[in-house]
């Protein structure tokens, strides 16, 4: 068996029956024994059912590590070796560059790997999610790329989920001020195509795709409601551009509305663009205020917030967990 790290993450991932909170399960137990995944894959059935007495129990009733040996370790090899020539990085939960606030807003959630594409090294960038509805007007995606371009200018990552209307357009303000942006998907990395709108910037040297969905994985609004989850997780503070309703007449829920709340749940700083500042009445904008969302007007004054050392204001109306300063420099 091969010993790399990378690719045992990989196989871990790939085990039948293995899912996230199993996966989290036999990570805490490897800690707490100072173990790593190199012991998991040396110890024998009988060793790992004596470690890890939960596996095959209540909530992992189906989870059986006799499917180690039913793994094709020469196909998985294959594919991991062609993630390789691609320059996916596999990502796994002991890797010193999975970022910190995915596993600390996420906790047992956070994904057990991570594939990334492209410059890494943003993992650990202070960044700032934008997002936004797919369906937004001209001025509207204006106003997206020109907060996005402020925030570049104050050397901020600008993260969004690489859907169309405002996600793209914060990509593309980013880029356009030479900045860095993070590109969350809701698909795996076989699924990467460059948007025309992207191709004639520097983006190979100042952007990041990341997924936790396996590479051969295609775009669901299941996925998408997932991923959402993670663009908050990645990120210091959320921007909402436009929002829908938390659901609309047919009782589907707005995606961006799911990102800006779960946001608040995590203790993430959510700022709102004003209703007053977009051209159509933005009901979810409107109800985030209310549930605790910053309500702001230009890129400048989420870039001014951030610098304030103390603001007791916001931090009395948000989760506990905002207990230190908000400064992001």
């Amino acid at each position: 068996m091969r010993s790399n790290r990378e690719y045992l993450w990989y196989m871990l991932a790939n085990a039948p029956s293995f899912g996230i909170k199993s996966i989290h399960y036999i990570y805490q137990i490897l800690l707490i024994n100072h173990m790593t995944i190199e012991n998991l894959f040396e110890m024998t059935t009988n060793e790992l059912n004596h470690l890890f007495p939960e596996i095959g129990q209540r909530k992992f009733s189906k989870t059986d590590f006799s499917c180690f040996s039913l793994l094709d370790d020469n196909q998985l090899y294959d594919n991991y070796l062609q993630l390789k020539k691609n320059d996916v990085s596999i990502i796994g939960l002991d890797d010193e560059r999975y970022p910190k606030s995915v596993k600390e807003n996420m906790k047992n959630n956070a994904p057990p790997i991570l594939y990334c594409k492209g410059q890494s090294l943003l993992l650990q960038k202070k960044g700032i999610s934008i997002v936004g509805a797919r369906d937004v007007d001209n001025y509207e995606i204006s106003l997206a790329k020109e907060i996005a371009r402020q925030l570049a200018e104050n050397k901020i990552n600008v993260t969004s989920g690489y859907a169309k209307g405002v996600d793209t357009s914060a990509h593309i303000g980013a880029l356009e001020a030479h900045g860095t942006t993070t590109m969350i998907l809701s698909f795996g990395t076989n699924h990467i195509s460059i948007k025309r709108e992207i191709q004639n910037f520097d983006w190979k040297q100042n952007s990041l795709f990341v997924t936790q969905f396996a590479p051969y994985e295609k775009f669901s609004g299941h996925n998408a409601m997932t991923r959402n989850k993670l663009v908050c997780a990645m990120s210091d503070a959320i921007v909402i551009i436009k929002s829908g309703a938390e659901r609309n007449a047919e009782g589907k829920m707005s995606g961006t509305f799911d990102a800006g709340k779960s946001a608040l749940q995590m203790g993430i700083p959510v700022f709102v663009l004003s209703p007053k500042t977009l051209k159509t009445q933005s009901q979810g904008n409107i109800d985030l205020i209310k549930l605790g969302g910053k309500e702001f007007a230009t890129g400048l004054d989420i870039v001014n917030f951030l610098k304030e050392p103390y603001n007791p204001t916001y931090r009395k109306n948000h989760s506990s967990k905002i207990q230190t300063q908000l400064s992001l420099f």
